[in-house]
Parts: structure tokens; sequence; C-alpha cells
């Protein structure tokens, strides 16, 4: 895709992001798997979604959830309407695990709500890492951080689970940064 034609995608948590086409076949191949269909379809429809994007007058600006709907429709068009239903279960539970939630930063500060877009920042500011290697990498952290089944974690926590991701990815972190700001306003080392 060239850059006249980027598509920026306005995710619910506010943040925006370049369309990477990437993640939607990756999300479609889980489910296609998961109802034991085959994996490569998800490239097919997702090149069909990219190139609607692009016709349809969205070339500069959507939303995740104009992009969801449009997965879930040519999966149900295909034929594939248990694929799509699979998914929108897998979304909705997500997002009430999301809302279920809290960081603290530390002694005495309040809880706010879980927020992905912070780790991506942090990702991007704090470590120099591109914007969807971060989405990556923030995606990963909170997977784990939703299948803990907390309903409150520190940024003490989440710090070290994006440390032990980047480590995973082989990718290191500044040594003389103090402080980061994951999930929970600004955040030091010595915080819980």
């Amino acid at each position: 895709m060239s850059q006249q034609t980027r598509i920026i995608v306005a995710k619910r948590d506010g943040g925006l992001e370049p369309f990477q086409a990437a993640k939607p076949r990756r999300v479609m191949a889980a489910a296609l798997q998961a109802c034991r269909r085959e994996r490569r379809i998800a490239d097919a429809l997702v090149r069909a979604i990219e190139l609607h994007l692009l016709r349809s007058g969205r070339q500069h600006t959507t939303t995740s959830d104009y992009i969801f709907r449009c997965i879930h429709t040519a999966l149900s068009d295909t034929g594939l309407g248990d694929v799509a239903q699979r998914l929108a279960r897998h979304r909705h539970q997500r997002q009430q695990r999301r809302e279920g939630v809290s960081v603290v930063a530390g002694p005495g500060r309040p809880p706010v709500r879980w927020q992905k877009r912070c780790v991506v920042e942090t990702l991007q500011q704090c470590y120099g890492i591109t914007c969807g290697a971060a989405r990556i990498v923030a995606g990963e952290v909170e997977r784990r951080v939703l299948s803990l089944g907390y309903s409150v974690v520190s940024t003490r926590l989440i710090r070290e689970l994006i440390e032990s991701e980047l480590s995973a990815w082989g990718l290191s972190w500044p040594a003389t940064d103090e402080s980061i700001e994951p999930a929970a306003g600004r955040m030091h080392r010595g915080d819980d």
C-alpha cells in the first residue's frame, strides 16, 4: 500500500495506527482454525476487505469497529457464519475482561481502567519500538494480563510483563531509563 492510499485506523481506545493486513489475517486465521476451516482463506478475505476500504472512500481514516464489521460480513457472506460468530463472541468477551481490570501505580494512588494503548505508547516512547511492533507486543502483554483473571494489577507487574515479552522477542530495554508509563499515569521503578 502506498503512502497516498494508507488507511489510518481509529482504535476503540482512542489510539490511531496504520492499517496492517497482518492483524485481521492473524485473527481470522485463528478463528478459522478453531472452527476447523482452512486458515489460508483469511488471505483472500483480508485482500478483499483492504480493497473495499480503499475503494469505499475510507482511504484516510476508518475505525476498528468498521473493520470488524467488514470481517464479520465477509465471513458470513462466504458461508463462514460459524467463524463470524466465534470472532464476535471472542471480541465481546475480551472487551468485558478489559473493562474488568484496573491498574494501580502505587500505594495511595487511585486505580485507573486498563488501556492497551498506554502499553503501546510506553513501548514506542521508552523502548523505541515502532507502532506495528508495539501493538503486537502490547497485545501479548494484554493477553497475559487478562489471562490472570485479576481485577487489579500493578504497574510493576505490567512493567515486568513488558520486559519479559521484549526479552522473549529478543529485544532489550534501556538500562538507564528510570520511568515508563504502561497503564496508570507516570510510574517509577520503585513503585508497586
